[in-house]
């Protein structure tokens, strides 16, 4: 303690009390820079020296280990309202009616005297004082606003969805219209704080979305008419034979290239402009794939390679059972589907004991193939087409299958260039398209998507 106080041999390092004070290294920054600030004067008797001689030290030269943080968004807010609604009911009506004071209330049912206070001062009724909503009004009146939301709901299933600088400039516009103040200033729209509480106060019907490309024909296609006539179409062939779930087939087609088409998110430095990822080519030659399946069950695909020779080494890691052929548009032809309905035959051998649904779309090579036709009706296969440009709706393989298979189909991919120090060939195709198969043929996945577009659910005769 001695060696602490001023006066007498003193250790170097030590801390006393002048003009001029020094502290250790490990102490505080701020302490260091402000030197007196934090600092105790205590008492430190000394034999050797006065007593009650007055050094300085400092507060604290320990610090604190902060803890972890748990929270990373905002603080939440504190609670509000919570009184209970019917005791506020009883009490904004006793002090109306002078049967009660206003401090006796409050404490009777303890209830915050200003909000009382305000509710017993409103003209309104108490059921409609306790359901005000707290905090700063709206610019736009809320029946102003539910035709806004209603107008966006209509034009976003017309497919002419609004931006939000569309919404924005007609906030604005509805405001000057119906001459409502407003704190837009003179920029002629809203701003992007009335635009992101006006999405959050509408949480349950609105959302921002990023719309996929329909052309004219899906959008006029696409329509009550046309999708009443199919199902009744659908309903008269289950009332003449009753399929079982697992006997309703959908057939379909969609091309694979060496280039992945799903590129996913990857890290990198903050504010690169441009990142890239490896692919294969620029532009991969296309791989048509004819597939198959039912409620539960699929049929070995068909690969289509763009070559004139075919040779077995383009099949290398296909899917067990699958059969492939060559052309050299590699896109699917009249002759190379009816070789693919005859292997649906062997796979599926139908019988008039169970006969087989069939479901495809309009295309040339499927629809105006007359030995197609005509094998379908000696082998008990009943084919229904899809009506033209709604495929994207009511196609189970569009629906689930195709989108989930290309998914794995472009992540597999990524894996091979990078562990192989060669790009993707077309004697690859098959291998990584096998591997994305395997992985996607599941029942859940076909059983699903036929359920959600009702195609098995039609009644069957008892």
């Amino acid at each position: 303690m001695a060696g602490l106080c001023e006066g007498g041999n003193e250790p170097p390092g030590s801390l006393k009390a002048s003009n001029t004070e020094s502290y250790p290294a490990f102490a505080p920054i701020g302490l260091r820079e402000n030197p007196g600030k934090n600092l105790n004067q205590v008492t430190c008797p000394d034999r050797d020296s006065n007593p009650g001689h007055l050094v300085s030290q400092p507060d604290a030269l320990t610090v604190t280990p902060q803890m972890p943080r748990t929270h990373i968004g905002p603080k939440p807010k504190a609670v509000l309202k919570k009184w209970d609604t019917n005791d506020m009911i009883k009490v904004i009506t006793s002090v109306r009616e002078k049967k009660m004071g206003l401090r006796k209330a409050v404490k009777l049912y303890n209830v915050p005297q200003t909000t009382l206070q305000r509710f017993v001062n409103n003209n309104m009724s108490p059921e409609e004082c306790v359901k005000l909503k707290i905090g700063r009004k709206t610019v736009l009146p809320a029946e102003l606003e539910k035709q806004l939301v209603e107008f966006l709901v209509e034009m976003d299933n017309r497919f002419y969805g609004l931006t939000r600088t569309d919404v924005k400039r007609m906030a604005y516009q509805l405001a000057q219209r119906n001459n409502i103040p407003h704190p837009f200033g003179s920029n002629v729209t809203a701003g992007r704080a009335w635009f992101d509480l006006s999405i959050r106060r509408h949480k349950n019907k609105l959302t921002i979305h990023k719309p996929i490309g329909t052309s004219f024909s899906r959008a006029n296609g696409f329509n009550r008419e046309a999708i009443n006539k199919f199902f009744d179409m659908l309903e008269a062939e289950y009332d003449k034979h009753s399929y079982p779930a697992d006997r309703v087939y959908n057939v379909d087609e969609t091309g694979l290239t060496v280039v992945q088409s799903k590129i996913p998110h990857v890290i990198g430095l903050k504010g690169k402009r441009q990142v890239g990822a490896i692919t294969s080519a620029e532009r991969g030659s296309l791989v048509t794939v004819i597939w198959c399946m039912s409620a539960g069950t699929f049929v070995p695909p068909m690969m289509i390679f763009p070559r004139k020779n075919w040779t077995d080494t383009l099949m290398k890691g296909a899917p067990p059972g699958a059969m492939g052929r060559c052309h050299p548009s590699g896109c699917i032809q009249t002759e190379l589907f009816t070789e693919w309905f005859d292997h649906f035959l062997k796979k599926t051998n139908p019988t008039q004991e169970s006969p087989v649904l069939l479901i495809l779309d309009g295309h040339n090579s499927y629809s105006r193939n007359l030995h197609v036709i005509q094998r379908a009706r000696e082998k008990c296969v009943t084919i229904v087409s899809i009506p033209p440009h709604t495929s994207h709706k009511t196609q189970p393989l569009d629906k689930s299958f195709m989108g989930t298979l290309k998914t794995y189909y472009s992540e597999y991919i990524r894996q091979w260039l990078h562990h192989q120090n060669r790009p993707l060939g077309p004697y690859d195709v098959a291998e990584i398209f096998g591997k994305a198969y395997l992985q996607c043929q599941t029942a859940f996945i076909a059983s699903k998507r036929f359920l959600e577009i009702a195609i098995s659910l039609l009644p069957p005769l008892p």
